[in-house]
């Protein structure tokens, strides 16, 4: 009988693979690559810790769509697992260069800084709910994202906009609070 791992621990033992897979020289040598890499990680494991509502999906076989808007460089290493599954919903990558691309919906989307600029136009341009927003520059997650992944020395972290993320209709674990750098929330929430 397989032995299932609580997601947390899978994200623990995903981070150790990656970790022991990246010897010293590999950081000297290959630092953008294996930064890529980490990112890739993070998005895929971010999604293990999100709670979408149903009528976040159109039925029950519905995939969890995961956009990348514009260059995103990590985005080959999300290929490898496009069709896996999360929870009872499998994955599906979608790769964009343009907002008509992900007009249909998306259910985690991570904006490349190039594409930051069209904030806070963006959020008015796709008007959908629940949607994980995923950045990796300074301000995402106060310009409307949730998620904003920073490297930080030789550290990549994450913070989160917990407001944004309510407001959005989705609710994130706490195991996944955890593990954040910084838990932000709005000071002011309209109704």
């Amino acid at each position: 009988m397989p032995i299932k791992l609580l997601p947390i621990t899978k994200l623990f033992y995903s981070l150790l693979l990656v970790f022991s897979l990246l010897q010293p020289s590999a950081w000297a040598d290959e630092s953008r690559t294996n930064e890529y890499k980490v990112k890739a990680l993070f998005l895929y494991n971010f999604a293990n810790f999100v709670d979408w509502p149903k009528n976040a999906f159109s039925d029950d076989q519905s995939p969890i769509k995961m956009c990348l808007f514009g260059d995103v460089p990590f985005g080959p290493f999300l290929q490898v697992v496009n069709g896996t599954f999360i929870g009872d919903r499998e994955l599906a990558i979608v790769q964009a260069k343009i907002i008509s691309d992900i007009e249909d919906g998306c259910h985690i989307l991570f904006v490349d800084g190039e594409k930051k600029l069209l904030l806070p136009n963006f959020w008015k341009d796709v008007k959908y709910l629940y949607v994980l927003s995923i950045g990796e520059k300074k301000g995402f997650t106060d310009n409307g994202g949730i998620v904003s992944i920073m490297r930080t020395g030789d550290n990549v972290e994450f913070e989160i906009n917990i407001s944004n993320a309510i407001t959005n209709g989705l609710f994130i674990s706490s195991d996944l609070l955890k593990l954040a750098r910084e838990i932000k929330r709005n000071t002011e929430i309209t109704q």
